[in-house]
């Protein structure tokens, strides 16, 4: 058998280390990671090797050279245009005339090649995937196998509503050469985006084979460390390059130890390093060959590659250093802090934790550096959670941060082109958007600055003005509670997670670059969009919606412009509005319009909770509005509350009877009877992913969503009570029962994808949906088990006939998940 290494990897996310060294050259205790890639194919008999290139193919080819000093028959097949991974591996056609494996050059693992192999033929499988089983699988493919082995289901890179297994593909295959024949000629084609897909579909036989021992992707900088933490434990099963000296501590040829040292270990010394007197080795070290340790120095947890010169007392803890850096004494190198290539740290300098140093820098003497210098790096956590990017106001959402955003933002997204800038009434979200706007404008980003804005006409207004996309900043005004950052597509939409993947990489890797002195960004106002989408929404609200009012001459400019539709005398609709005095000033047409006699109030105003107030005032109806536009409260002329899934279902059926016919998106977490109801008017609900924008796509409308626009959903109830002349409890009493309860389960998330998979396994013959999380269907009703995108634990929600049934469904399945942890 021959094999393939995939060896084009550039490492972005393990930059610096690959500014100037291709990602499978990054060494791992001071060999690269290919080296181990070529020991263990040599181990299993595998002597012919492709090794496909095409970031700095030189640095591979001279290192390599024809492969015979390491015991293999080297072969490269260069790539001068992006091929993808199964382009690339086409690319080597003619060398591959038998069964042969792609084994990734990055990566670093122990399987049994030969018993995989075994299994392949055994299955006589046109493609064979070695799987592993993962704690956070979000970055791979997870898989699904038969009982026999055959891949039922894959999906690329999930979010955890979509991962229905913690088993992922590894990025290793044994393939035949058949298969060539599913790959078009010299273009860009991807094992796991295209190919596998399109066997899946075919039904081709495609098998997945799960092997046991070790394997890690060299991903990023936190998995890059920790492999090495894992060879010195014998983790897996590859051969160090030293002799071990002591348990767990590893020297190499012509080390020059000091007798005073002190040692913790597990450690690794290259050849040719110098460590002088009381230097302290740590725990999990790993230091390169050539490197000098002056008297003094302390060493925990850190990475060290070759030819680095630390003088007296420096101190690293947790640390990783490349090749060629000065660092003058008594300087401290904070956890996450990585050190490029040829880096000069001056006297008694600082580098505080995760700060990134790219390659070729003076680092001055006793400076105290906090922040990255040039570029950054992924860290841990994504900026982007399930509705946007949010944190504490000027704790976590800070100007410095919305700078840095906006510049990332921009130069991913919307370089030379017009995006809108909005933001809730408030200073704070008033000087964050200032600032997103300036540095919008540094990278060559036109700017439409749309003033104070609800986020459903932030949506509006991108639509409006045709741009190429929206920020909008929103805020309650309470300082405990977060300040959110949402960002739209030119429809008005969320953006789609690969957009959120740019700006993140943008952001983390601040691998953009500032425009020039004639290309910043020009920046216009647009005042009063707030206006124009309050009269979109009225024209939305068709004629039926306007009920008329007294023959009076009209109020406003706005009531002019609708007279002629207001049909006269007609009764009054009384109503109580809770909300701030800027978004009731703006909604005040709307209710007008309406013909709803509305009295505004705030908390501050009342004398006594709001619900007393309703019954009171003998009001048809309580609506208790956020300014962001997206939170809604509704209260009966009885003072009782409707929120939760029931105020959904009714707005949903209030959209119903004011849109026969329509076709629109709900989540999969709404009850059942949904679909009842929506097919008495010709309706048709079309169930997705919890996410806003799946719920968008589903529905075909402009935006105007009952559960997005809290206007709409209000009017959307108002126009329906005016219509049939019930009273809202009435309205409610006619929808029908349904009982819905949800619980939280904590969940590390490591374990995630186990947890997934366990669930998945113990379903049996149930019915299962994997749209979003696992949907399992019983008799007494269903259960949905969604792992949150956001937080270390599982979403529970159940319906049954009734609650002590729901209860018992939640109940059942937290047991589950909790033997699970176990």
């Amino acid at each position: 058998m021959k094999a393939v290494i995939m060896a084009g990897g550039k490492g972005t996310r393990l930059r610096p280390l690959t500014c100037h060294l291709p990602k499978p050259m990054v060494p791992l205790l001071s060999k690269p990671c290919m080296a181990y890639t070529i020991e263990l194919l040599r181990k299993h008999g595998i002597s012919d090797i492709a090794v496909t290139m095409q970031y700095l193919p030189e640095v591979i080819r001279d290192y390599f050279g024809d492969g015979h000093e390491f015991g293999v028959n080297l072969h490269y097949f260069e790539e001068h245009t992006p091929l993808g991974t199964a382009g690339s591996v086409k690319h080597a056609q003619h060398f591959l005339d038998d069964t042969f494996l792609v084994i990734s050059g990055d990566s670093l693992t122990d399987f049994d090649l030969q018993q995989a192999y075994a299994f392949h033929q055994n299955k006589q499988s046109l493609a064979t995937l070695l799987l592993t089983h993962v704690s956070e699988p979000l970055e791979y493919g997870v898989v699904m196998t038969d009982e026999a082995g055959r891949v039922m289901r894959f999906l690329e890179k999930p979010s955890w509503g979509e991962v229905f297994s913690d088993t992922v593909n590894t990025g290793i295959y044994i393939l035949e050469p058949d298969i060539f024949g599913h790959i078009p000629e010299g273009s860009e084609y991807d094992f796991s985006q295209q190919l596998f897909p399109a066997l899946l579909r075919d039904k081709s036989p495609l098998y997945g084979c799960i092997s046991s021992g070790y394997w890690s992707d060299i991903g990023n900088l936190q998995q890059y460390r920790q492999t090495q933490f894992d060879m010195l434990d014998g983790t897996v099963n590859v051969k160090i390059e030293g002799k071990e000296v002591r348990p767990g501590i590893f020297i190499g040829d012509n080390v020059s130890l000091s007798p005073s040292i002190r040692w913790t270990g597990p450690a690794f010394i290259g050849s040719g390093t110098q460590l002088e007197e009381d230097v302290e080795i740590g725990e999990y070290c790993v230091i390169g060959k050539h490197n000098l340790l002056a008297k003094g120095s302390v060493l925990s947890r850190s990475v060290l590659w070759d030819h680095n010169h630390f003088a007296g007392r420096s101190e690293l803890s947790g640390s990783t250093v490349t090749s060629r850096t000065i660092c003058k004494g008594t300087a401290f190198l904070g956890e996450g802090s990585v050190i490029g290539n040829r880096v000069t740290i001056g006297t008694g300098s600082m580098i505080l934790p995760h700060v990134k140093i790219w390659p070729d820098k003076q680092i001055r003497e006793n400076s105290r550096l906090s922040s990255s210098l040039i570029w950054g790096d992924h860290a841990s956590k994504s900026l982007f959670k399930t509705s946007g990017v949010c944190g504490i106001p000027n704790v976590e959402m800070t100007p410095e941060f919305a700078a840095r955003f906006g510049t990332a933002y921009g130069a991913a997204l919307a370089p030379s082109r017009s995006i809108t800038v909005s933001s809730s009434p408030y200073a704070f979200t008033r000087l964050l958007k200032q600032t997103v706007i300036a540095s919008l404008q540094s990278v060559g980003t036109h700017v439409i600055d749309l003033g104070d804005l609800s986020a459903p006409a932030a949506q509006f207004a991108v639509r409006h003005l045709q741009t190429e996309g929206g920020i909008h900043i929103s805020w309650s005004g309470n300082e405990l509670e977060a300040c959110l950052l949402e960002c739209y597509d030119d429809t008005g939409m969320p953006i789609a997670k690969s957009k959120e993947r740019k700006v993140e990489n943008s952001y983390w890797q601040e691998d953009y670059s500032r425009a020039s002195m004639r290309q910043l960004g020009h920046a216009s106002i647009e005042p009063h969009m707030m206006s124009s989408y309050m009269d979109s929404l009225i024209e939305e609200l068709d004629d039926e919606v306007i009920q008329g009012k007294d023959e009076a001459a009209p109020e406003t400019e706005l009531d002019r412009k609708l007279g002629e539709r207001l049909a006269p005398n007609m009764s009054s609709f009384r109503i109580i509005v809770e909300v701030s005095p800027w978004l009731g000033k703006h909604a005040a047409p709307l209710w007008k319009a309406m013909n709803c006699e509305y009295i505004e109030v705030s908390p501050a105003s009342l004398q006594e909770p709001l619900t007393l107030f309703v019954a009171k005032s003998r009001a048809k109806m309580g609506i208790k509005l956020e300014g962001n536009g997206r939170n809604l409260q509704l209260l009966t002329e009885q003072g009782d509350v409707v929120e939760g899934d029931r105020l959904k279902l009714l707005v949903y059926v209030c959209y119903f009877h004011s849109c026969p016919g329509s076709v629109i998106g709900a989540p999969g977490s709404m009850p059942h009877v949904l679909e009842s109801l929506a097919e008495g008017l010709g309706c048709q609900v079309i169930r997705t992913k919890e996410l806003n924008r799946s719920i968008y796509e589903a529905s075909h409308t402009n935006l105007l969503h009952p559960l997005m626009d809290t206007l709409f959903a209000a009017s959307l109830v108002i126009r329906h009570l005016q219509r049939t002349r019930l009273e809202l409890s009435e309205l409610l009493a006619l929808l029908p029962d349904f009982h819905v309860h949800s619980e939280r389960v904590d969940c590390p998330w490591d374990f995630k994808g186990k947890v997934m998979r366990s669930l998945v396994e113990q379903t049996g013959k149930s019915q299962i949906e994997l749209l979003d999380g696992i949907k399992i269907y019983e008799d007494k009703g269903w259960v949905l088990l969604l792992p949150d995108d956001d937080h270390p634990e599982f979403n529970i929600i159940a319906q049954a006939a009734s609650g002590e049934e729901a209860q018992a469904l939640i109940g059942q399945y937290r047991e589950q998940i909790l033997n699970a942890l176990q």
